[in-house]
This record gives C-alpha cells, sequence and structure tokens, in this order.
C-alpha cells in the first residue's frame, strides 16, 4: 500500500529552522563526531533539514526515509553534493554489513524505530556512533498537540540500544526532548 503524500503544512514543519532549538546542527556535528572521510546517515532524514548539517563534516551522507516524496521536496530546496537521498525501510537497509561510521535519527525514534536497531547495529561498524533526539515523555516543554505515544522515556530508549549491541556514551534530557549517544560495541 503506498504511503499517502504530506500535505504542504507539515513539509512546511519539516523544513523549519526552528526545529534546531531540539538540538543544533552544531550539537548534532559534535555528537556524531564524524571524520573527514566518514559515511554517515540520517535515518528519517525527511525533507533533509538536519541531513544538510551533517554534510559539511562528512564524505557522504545518506538521507534515508521511507518516504519518497520527502525526497523530492528536499531535492527542491537543494541536497548538497556529498548526500546521497535513499528511500529505505529501516529494518531492511540497503547498506552491507559495517558500512556507515555512524548516524542519527531525529525526532524518528518514535515511529517505530525500535525495531530497526538490530538492522541499524549491523550496517553500523564497531565504534560507531548512533545519535537519538526525540521527544522526552518528562521534559517540561509544551506537549504542542502531539500524540501521547510520541512521547518516549529516555531511559527505555537507552535499553534498546543496549540490547541491540550499543553502549550509552551520553544521555540527557532536555525541556521538551532527550539526547541519547550510543556507540557500536
Amino acid at each position: 500500500m503506498p504511503i499517502p503524500p504530506y500535505d504542504q503544512e507539515r513539509i512546511s514543519k519539516l523544513t523549519d529552522p526552528s526545529a534546531f532549538r531540539y538540538c543544533s546542527g552544531e550539537e548534532l556535528r559534535r555528537f556524531l563526531a564524524p571524520g573527514p572521510d566518514s559515511r554517515v546517515a540520517d535515518f528519517g532524514s525527511g525533507a533533509g533539514l538536519f541531513t544538510t548539517e551533517l554534510a559539511p563534516v562528512a564524505d557522504t551522507v545518506f538521507a534515508v526515509d521511507v518516504r519518497r516524496d520527502l525526497h523530492t521536496v528536499y531535492r527542491e530546496h537543494g541536497i548538497p553534493a556529498n548526500v546521497t537521498p535513499v528511500t529505505a525501510d529501516f529494518a531492511n537497509l540497503p547498506f552491507p554489513d559495517n558500512h556507515l561510521d555512524g548516524g542519527v535519527s531525529i525526532r524518528t525514534y518514535h515511529h517505530g524505530f525500535e525495531s530497526a536497531l538490530d538492522e541499524i547495529a549491523r550496517v553500523v561498524r564497531p565504534g560507531g556512533r548512533l545519535v537519538i533526539v526525540d521527544w522526552s515523555a518528562t521534559g517540561a516543554g509544551e506537549r504542542d498537540g502531539r500524540d501521547e505515544e510520541e512521547y518516549l522515556n529516555l531511559a527505555t530508549v537507552q535499553l534498546h540500544l543496549l540490547e541491540a549491541g550499543f553502549h550509552i556514551v551520553e544521555a540527557q534530557e532536555r525541556r521538551e526532548t532527550f539526547v541519547v549517544i550510543g556507540a557500536l560495541r
């Protein structure tokens, strides 16, 4: 069954720079810490807002999303030369084992991302980082009309990472979100 396209209002939210209040580009680059020759992925890249922030510090960035229409939006806004859009289900990634030096998931873990962690662990090399930023169930920020199941417990996400073979490098609660950084053992 095809995925219905996003409406213009939802696309506008995905490209709105105010989203950097949840995690700035500078923070994201520091958390992931890619080297200049690294291959990294933005899992759930959407329209590429955060993907573009990784492009200056990595050799290759894969913008991975299940939605082809969002890759079209990204192209319309201009994709950096070292970014490759990849339309794929996170549970069946088109990369060989240990292909990536790291990855990020910004406000996408709540979409059932937990089921993809074993697959992500397969494609990330040992020592590679996975940075997850998502809505915090215990954050003091406004709920902003989201469904209750979109809010996650940081400790639960940390447990998921541990079960998938990552160790926790850093974890922090924020006003509306949490950040957890795992490195593959």
